[in-house]
């Protein structure tokens, strides 16, 4: 593959010398009518300073990268756009600049197939990846834009989520709607999941962790604090006095009379603090149910759909450096890549018989030691070869990534699963009782309501927690035994 340059020329001054080029376009549109093979594209004629540049500077790199020639091809800035900067390959005007490392990306272009790649979202990414060498990762990017904080500049472009950002932010910021959420779109970094959990990707270190909505799943959150009787924000933060004689505890004011304390209770003059009267926690009073406490109940206040969680009811999501795996490199060069079904990674999910194992062991533990509870969480999705004959194998795909994503939000890192069946999964939840596990059960279930399909389709997913009783422990090895039992029973309530 030719080392070829073109330059994409904005409103600025330009930088790069003609020489260096193997032609000049004002716009995305002409260059990708025109040019019909992977090539550098340096975009020249910036403004850092100019917003309207700043734009125009974005929109053509996503277009590029929107594009079936240009997905995976090198582009570069001939000067810096700051926080733009991590959209692209690199900072150049010359051939010096660019070509060392431009060219080992068009080399490895050119070892596979462009065209037969581009028709895949998932084989884009891998492909944009795969030529930019095994030192290559993809990195998180705070983006306040967006309502997910979080994005990876090359899925956000690649993936189309740019467009997904700004149409969330306009339609769910501002102008939503209490409980007018519906999940209907994933972030960048939920697409990157799916690919690690199905293996094409591998996590390189941990980044950061946020917490985020567990009704609509962004990060936009406002904590708030509330009167925990009634939920009012609206309380004051009092000084209080406590009476010796007769025990009394309330606001300074309500004991002050001219320059003195007496109580209210008692009528005693409190003149000594430390032998009448003392001071203990400032407490808040609420001005509209009027009750005392002494810390306020704290809340998040979702800025997208407007529901209001307990701090902990939020979900933790974990945002990582990816790299390719070998499995993501052959699905590059053979231009196939094959889905697979799996609501769990690799670092939690186990095979069956060691679920079991650890299941009985856990049942011992429980026989023995009383506080030692556990339950067991049996997930069934019904229905899946209908669903996906009735959306299609791309529409099915996003669908059952968007729901192994959420489930697996859910599920705690001390938690373990397996699978027993195409789609069926189990999780076993230690020092959680049957109470605890019908709570996430009822939660898991919900989330079919929240992944909308078109074509009248709708996904169905089972969920029944189940707690053994200790009294199995004196049996042996039982796991196995009651689990197929367990599904068995589920199953027959179809």
């Amino acid at each position: 593959m030719k080392n070829k340059m073109y330059r994409l020329t904005l409103g600025g001054e330009l930088i790069a010398l003609p020489d260096d080029l193997n032609g000049s376009y004002n716009s995305v549109n002409t260059l990708l009518e025109e040019i019909k093979e992977p090539s550098i594209v340096l975009i020249d004629g910036l403004r850092p300073e100019d917003d309207n540049i700043l734009k125009e500077t974005f929109d053509a790199v996503y277009q590029l990268r929107c594009s079936a020639v240009f997905y995976a091809a090198p582009i570069y800035f001939a000067k810096s756009m700051g926080n733009l900067n991590t959209f692209v390959d690199g900072i150049g005007s010359t051939k010096e600049d660019i070509l060392p490392y431009a060219s080992a990306i068009l080399s490895r272009m050119g070892n596979i197939s462009i065209e037969m790649n581009a028709v895949n979202d998932d084989l884009r990414l891998l492909t944009f990846l795969f030529c930019r060498g095994d030192e290559c990762s993809l990195p998180p990017l705070a983006l306040a834009a967006s309502p997910w904080i979080y994005e990876y500049p090359a899925a956000f472009l690649i993936g189309g989520f740019a467009d997904i950002t700004m149409q969330t932010a306009f339609r769910f910021g501002p102008f939503a709607e209490k409980n007018s959420f519906k999940v209907t779109m994933r972030s960048s970094a939920e697409w990157l999941v799916s690919l690690c959990t199905q293996g094409f990707l591998v996590t390189m270190g941990l980044v950061d962790r946020i917490r985020i909505c567990p009704h609509c799943h962004t990060g936009n959150l406002n904590y708030i604090d509330s009167c925990p009787v009634c939920g009012s924000i609206d309380f004051t933060k009092k000084k209080m006095i406590h009476c010796f004689t007769c025990g009394h505890v309330a606001p300074e004011e309500n004991f002050k009379n001219g320059m003195m304390f007496i109580c209210p209770r008692c009528n005693v003059t409190l003149r000594h603090i430390g032998s009448d009267y003392d001071r203990p926690v400032e407490s808040y009073v609420c001005n509209g149910c009027g009750e005392r406490f002494i810390e306020p109940e704290v809340k998040a206040d979702c800025l997208t759909c407007r529901q209001k969680s307990a701090t902990e009811d939020l979900m933790i999501r974990q945002l990582y450096n990816y790299g390719m795996t070998a499995k993501g490199k052959r699905a590059v060069q053979l231009g196939v890549i094959d889905f697979e079904f799996s609501l769990f990674d690799n670092n939690r999910n186990v095979l069956p018989q060691y679920f079991y194992q650890v299941t009985d062991w856990l049942l011992q533990m429980k026989a023995r030691y009383s506080d030692e509870d556990f339950s067991l969480l049996c997930i069934k999705i019904v229905g899946i070869e209908a669903i996906e004959s009735m959306t299609g194998i791309n529409q099915f795909k996003n669908l059952i990534d968007e729901l192994a994503t959420r489930i697996r939000e859910l599920v705690r890192l001390t938690d373990i699963t397996t699978s027993t069946g195409a789609n069926t999964f189990w999780v076993l939840l230690p020092r959680t009782n049957q109470k605890g596990g019908e709570i996430l059960a009822s939660r898991v279930e919900k989330l079919a309501d929240m992944v909308p399909l078109e074509n009248g389709a709708h996904i169905n997913i089972q969920v029944k927690c189940f707690s053994i009783p200790t009294e199995y422990a004196k049996r042996g090895p039982v796991a196995e035994m009651l689990l197929g039992e367990y599904e068995a029973t589920l199953l027959a309530v179809r």
